[in-house]
């Protein structure tokens, strides 16, 4: 790693990913979208002693890591804290600091200038008190100067039985449940906490050190979530004689190691992460992936609470209620990463996400602005009730609703279920009840086709940017009804050739694609046998019976399923269909909302559009099969 402030621009996705992979330990992340091709800037402080030689290959690992997210400036700060380093920073991580090694005045009101101009995220990282309390006395006073909720304890934590070989060796084994920061944490079970601190918090309007001091195991505050937390055998250990706030000396337990707090700093936007340890340098940091044979998960964290806390800041809050059909087969708990990842997306973007596991009801679907449809399996159709409720759900007008598919390798059962919600809400867009396999665009075998090719049309341009491979496992196409009257086999088109108004295709798979029908139902617009480029996945603008619907039909499951278009690589593949999902998702809701873009409410208009692209990647385990 070069000296001096550091700065490493991305260069290609291509370039990236080879490099993540190269040189990563363990699952690197993917890149995607990213707003204008200018991506996050990121500082990490190294002018207070955090830069250690012994674990700087960590360091570089998080850096490529985080410019895979979408960080594309990644700054390491040597000559301070100030506003010339901070200008432009979308985010900034500091670790502890050490000695003589303290803040200046200015330093610290260089970043609270910073933090609460808004939309910041910020990291604070701390230690234990064993050189004295320089190190946490040092964090509070950037932890004052943004109105933080939560301090670090003037002590420190061992553990003698979750740990790496000593306990001052801390190993954080514990994560919160809370839903709202479940893609956080999730892969998380082991953090190294290299001889740390615990946390407390400040339950005050006015917080700062030893106000109104509260124990963040058992008190809770506004906006403030807990994230990680000792093992039950942790044990406050002080070693000054400033004892703990909110603690006592020699209590056992499982203390807060890790917080996030939302809607922080003057503007009520930013966001702020603090720990007992360091993320990142230090003597072992956060980021460690294993030690003393102690296999660890920290860097899982550290990704994922940068990344999802700078685009809970960043993100101008969006509103809605999104409901996900969980009651006909669609979860599937080797994929239930992908579908948490994908709540937490949508999560900090401001949207409520709901999981229905037990039907489709009128109850269910009352406050809900959004209603995605994965394909289903087996005997799990829908009810009559079912399908009424949707209907009469879409029908209200202003409602977004996703229906995915899949092909008819088990009869038509699949198809015919999601017809019947299409022809309810009368979508001119149906699957055909068939197969497509593709020999060449693929992950290891024909049925895990990847389409390749996205829709040129500028009004759909949000949708589909940062696209071009998207899994669509085991799947069918789409083909459309030409009829003002539209439903199953009704005047079928086939949707790569012939136009319906309001219809766009978004997706579509690779040349070789190729029809191979697994039963006696052929389909309706094509030809068993036939080659082509068809259409994957469509748009329908002004649906409905009140004309203000937004209906996106697929030919696979976008999320749950055995393998859905949301994920990010299969067989060393690399994928983006997350990016169709959640732009589909939160283009399709804002135009169904709020109505198309007023240049172009006529959308025989091919009227050029602004690209609102969002920044959706997530961290996953590798899993094949």
């Amino acid at each position: 790693m070069r000296t001096g402030n550091i700065v490493k621009r991305g260069a290609t996705i291509a370039i990236i990913l080879a490099l993540c992979v190269a040189f990563l330990p363990g699952p690197a992340p993917v890149q995607a979208a990213v707003g204008s091709g200018d991506g996050w800037t990121i500082v990490f402080d190294y002018t207070h002693g955090q830069h250690s030689g012994s674990v700087e290959y960590m360091d570089e690992w998080l850096e490529g890591n985080l410019s895979a997210l979408g960080f594309t400036t990644v700054v390491w700060a040597l000559g301070g804290l100030n506003d010339s380093i901070l200008a432009g920073a979308d985010a900034l991580v500091i670790g502890g600091t050490y000695g003589n090694n303290g803040f200046t005045a200015a330093e610290v009101t260089a970043v609270g200038s910073w933090f609460n101009a808004g939309s910041k995220f910020l990291w604070v990282g701390g230690d234990s008190d064993y050189d004295g309390t320089a190190v946490t006395n040092n964090m509070t006073l950037i932890l004052e100067e943004v109105g933080s909720h939560v301090y670090h304890e003037p002590t420190s934590v061992e553990d003698p039985i979750s740990c790496c070989a000593s306990g001052y060796r801390v190993v954080a084994n514990t994560t919160s449940d809370d839903a709202f920061v479940a893609g956080i944490v999730e892969g998380v079970d082991a953090v190294l906490m290299h001889g740390p601190t615990l946390l407390y918090g400040s339950d005050s309007d006015t917080p700062g050190e030893d106000v109104d001091p509260v124990a963040l195991e058992t008190a809770s505050i506004d906006d403030v979530y807990p994230l990680l937390y000792y093992g039950g055998n942790a044990t406050i250990t002080d070693g000054d004689i400033t004892y703990p706030y909110a603690h006592t000396d020699g209590d056992v337990g499982s203390f807060v190691a890790t917080t996030m707090e939302i809607n922080a700093g003057d503007a009520d936007t930013g966001v702020i992460v603090v720990s007992g340890a360091s993320p990142y340098g230090d003597y072992r940091p956060m980021y460690s992936e294993s030690y003393y044979n102690v296999t660890l998960t920290g860097y899982y964290l550290v990704n994922q609470a940068i990344y999802f806390g700078t685009l809970k800041a960043t993100t101008v809050a969006h509103t809605g209620n999104i409901v996900f059909d969980y009651s006909h087969g669609q979860h599937s708990s080797s994929v239930e990463y992908m579908d948490v990842r994908l709540q937490t997306i949508l999560t900090m973007m401001g949207y409520t996400v709901t999981w229905a596991s037990s039907g489709l009801t009128t109850a269910v679907l009352a406050d809900a602005d959004a209603l995605i449809i994965g394909g289903i399996y087996g005997d799990n159709g829908f009810t009559a009730a079912e399908i009424t409720a949707v209907g009469d759900w879409f029908s209200a007008g202003n409602r977004f609703l996703w229906v995915g598919g899949d092909s008819d390798y088990d009869g038509a059962n699949v198809g015919n279920n999601m017809t019947l919600i299409l022809e309810e809400v009368g979508s001119h867009v149906y699957h055909e009840p068939t197969a497509i396999e593709d020999p060449i665009s693929c992950c290891a075998s024909g049925y895990r086709v990847v389409a390749n090719t996205t829709s040129d049309n500028a009004f759909v341009a949000g949708f589909v940017e940062g696209v071009d491979a998207v899994l669509m496992h085991g799947p069918t196409m789409l083909y459309g009804s030409n009829n003002a009257t539209p439903g199953e086999n009704v005047n079928p088109v086939a949707l790569e050739t012939v136009s319906i108004p309001n219809v766009y295709p978004l997706l579509y798979y690779g040349g070789n694609a190729t029809i191979t029908d697994g039963d006696i139902t052929y389909p309706y617009a094509h030809t068993d046998g036939d080659v082509g480029s068809f259409v994957a996945t469509t748009l329908e603008v002004l649906a409905g019976e009140a004309g203000t619907g937004v209906i996106i039909v697929s030919g696979a499951s976008p999320y749950g399923d055995y393998r859905p278009m949301i994920t990010h690589s299969y067989y060393d593949i690399p994928l983006n269909g997350e990016n169709l999902v959640v732009q589909g998702i939160v283009t399709g809701l804002d135009w169904a909302v709020n109505g198309l873009p007023s240049d172009m409410t006529m959308i025989y208009i091919a009227a050029a559009i602004g690209v609102v692209v969002i920044v959706i990647v997530v961290i996953v385990v590798m899993k094949k099969r």
